[in-house]
């Protein structure tokens, strides 16, 4: 990993965000006057200037980074890698309203502003925007099987990603949910979209099966770092970094890893087990259950387990052996993924 990640981050974004955001604006060009579009321009952040509105599009850098380090061309996979973020971003928009969630990035999410019914609409637009982006893929250079495979990656991790957010909804409230669960889980609604991102990235470059899997393994295994890290910040991360309300996992009951390793340490006829189980109300209360949660061990377990699951990501990166300076690249991102702050 570079001894100078905030530097490697800028050098790489600044390399592909351009490819990213152009290709973006030509997918959504046909339709600006659009009410529907302009909600799916504000969900993505398309609206105002500010870039803390607009995601990371890590995503579609990674399928930049992952083509271009097997030998592919970024231009070549740019429409698969802006259909990834359109799809990770309906899933997104469909999360805000099963979870209730009334801000993302600092501001009020789509449901707030328009209604339910309107941002199920827009939610399922952009994953039909993310199907038509992959039609548009180069089908002479690449392929029609390549070109087949890659629609198919999307599709079968979308499905994946539906099933994960439905055991997510079901685990709530429940205080027999494992380790082994959570993992489950978070493989299907995290890491399987970053799989897809991997493998569509392998797949464009021209990447042989084998190469093509340890892809989808080095992106599941960053997924769920990624997602571990996400609970541990929705437990103890700044509200003001994050955009997010914090605590809002623990008042909706969440079966976070968090939660889990508190409810396996202090066991659930405890207080803290009884609070966890039942929800807590207030801000005031999820802080409250926060500090005790930490104080079992809770945020050392859970940013082990996420510094595990980087380390088997990065062996698989390391079994594919992109060449420089994507490798560099990957391995920083991946560290980033695992240790962000929001």
């Amino acid at each position: 990993m570079s001894d100078h990640p905030e530097s490697t981050l800028t050098e790489m974004f600044r390399r592909y965000l351009p490819l990213v955001e152009a290709e973006m604006a030509r997918a959504l060009n046909a339709c600006a006057d659009s009410p529907m579009f302009q909600m799916i321009r504000y969900h993505l952040g398309l609206d105002s200037p500010e870039t803390e509105t607009k995601g990371k599009r890590l995503r579609p850098v990674l399928c930049l980074l992952v083509c271009e380090g097997l030998g592919g061309e970024a231009e070549l996979a740019a429409p698969a890698a802006v259909g990834i973020e359109f799809a990770h971003a309906f899933t997104l928009l469909h999360d805000d309203i099963a979870d209730q969630d009334n801000l993302r990035r600092g501001r009020p999410t789509v449901w707030r502003q328009w209604g339910v019914g309107q941002a199920l609409t827009a939610g399922d637009a952009l994953y039909a925007l993310a199907n038509l982006c992959f039609a548009d893929l180069d089908a002479d250079r690449l392929g029609l099987e390549v070109s087949a495979a890659c629609w198919r990656e999307l599709n079968q991790a979308v499905l994946e990603v539906c099933q994960g957010q439905q055991f997510d909804i079901s685990f709530e409230g429940r205080g027999d949910v494992s380790v082994d669960d959570y993992l489950q889980m978070v493989e299907l609604k995290t890491g399987r979209l970053l799989s897809a991102t991997a493998a569509v990235g392998a797949l464009i470059a021209g990447a042989n099966e084998t190469v093509v899997e340890a892809c989808r393994r080095f992106g599941r295994e960053l997924g769920v770092g990624f997602q571990i890290r996400d609970d541990v910040l929705g437990i103890w991360g700044e509200a003001e970094r994050t955009g997010k309300p914090v605590g809002g996992d623990l008042m909706r009951r969440k079966r976070s890893l968090p939660v889990i390793h508190a409810l396996s340490t202090a066991g659930p006829e405890s207080d803290l087990g009884r609070r966890l189980t039942h929800g807590v109300s207030t801000r005031e209360e999820a802080a409250a259950a926060a500090a005790e949660m930490e104080s079992l061990g809770g945020r050392g377990y859970c940013e082990q387990m996420a510094e595990e699951s980087l380390r088997r990501a990065l062996a698989e990166l390391s079994a594919v052996a992109p060449r420089a300076p994507q490798a560099g690249w990957l391995r920083t991102l991946a560290g980033f993924l695992v240790s962000r702050t929001r």
